[in-house]
Order: C-alpha cells, then sequence, then structure tokens
C-alpha cells in the first residue's frame, strides 16, 4: 500500500504509474490524480492556443491538398456523406480521406478508409485494378 502526495488515499502499488526514478519504484500520485492532472493542463493548454477541430482541420488539408475544410464538407454533401466508391455513410476510423491522383494533385473524392486503403494498396494502377476484377470474377463459386 502507498499513500497518494494529491488525494492523501492510501492506495494499493498496482493504482500507481512505476516510476524508476521515484522513491520506492512508483510515481507520488496515483493513476486517478495524475490523469486528472493531466487533463487539466491539456484543458489549459487548449483553451490557452485557441484550439478548435475545425481550424486544425483546415490547416491540414489546405497543407496537404490546398483545400479548405468548408470545401471539404461541401464535398461530402455533394457525395450525400458518402463514400465516393462503396456508399458507406461509415468512414471507419477516422474522417473520409481526400482522395487524389498522386501525378497531378486532382482531386478525385472523399473515400472510407477501406476504399482509400485498397486504391493505394493497387498503386492507384487501373491495369492492377482490372486483373483484380477478373481474379475476383473467375474465382467466384469455386
Amino acid at each position: 500500500m502507498k499513500q497518494c502526495n494529491t488525494c492523501k488515499q492510501e492506495k494499493p502499488f498496482s493504482e500507481f504509474h512505476k516510476g524508476i526514478l521515484n522513491k520506492g519504484g512508483y510515481r507520488p500520485s496515483c493513476k486517478a490524480c495524475r490523469n486528472e492532472t493531466n487533463r487539466s493542463e491539456y484543458d489549459a493548454e487548449k483553451a490557452k492556443s485557441n484550439y478548435s477541430y475545425e481550424k486544425n482541420k483546415d490547416r491540414k488539408l489546405r497543407k496537404a491538398f490546398g483545400i479548405g475544410y468548408q470545401e471539404y464538407l461541401n464535398m461530402l454533401a455533394a457525395q450525400q456523406g458518402c463514400c465516393a466508391i462503396c456508399g458507406t455513410n461509415d468512414p471507419g476510423a477516422r474522417a473520409f480521406a481526400v482522395d487524389h491522383c498522386h501525378d497531378t494533385g486532382v482531386i478525385r473524392g472523399l473515400l472510407c478508409g477501406n476504399c482509400n486503403t485498397g486504391i493505394g494498396n493497387l498503386r492507384d494502377d487501373i491495369s492492377i485494378l482490372q486483373r483484380a476484377i477478373q481474379y475476383l470474377e473467375n474465382s467466384k463459386g469455386k
């Protein structure tokens, strides 16, 4: 058992992060108190920097593709909020990906994670995609 320096409660060692530089091999504050401190510090930093999801997304889209967040939203609305290839409205673990030609930089549409990965794995090569289609058609019913 160990006493937390922050909440002053006696807790089992499993409630403390290990800290090889700390006396006794464990951090002085319990995990719950440390998490609360980290959250408070993060919130204070976020408020100070005037962070917003929209501003951050806008900055990243402009840097990578030359479009703003509003243009992205307009594209998504034009696609009825769905992937341009498979039509799902579930983008996957992240937002819909901006699909673009790697040679020209021209934006083709917004894709779900699976379709974006599939196109990328096929190296944007139409002949490979056609061979993949032929392969699937030939192996149907096997």
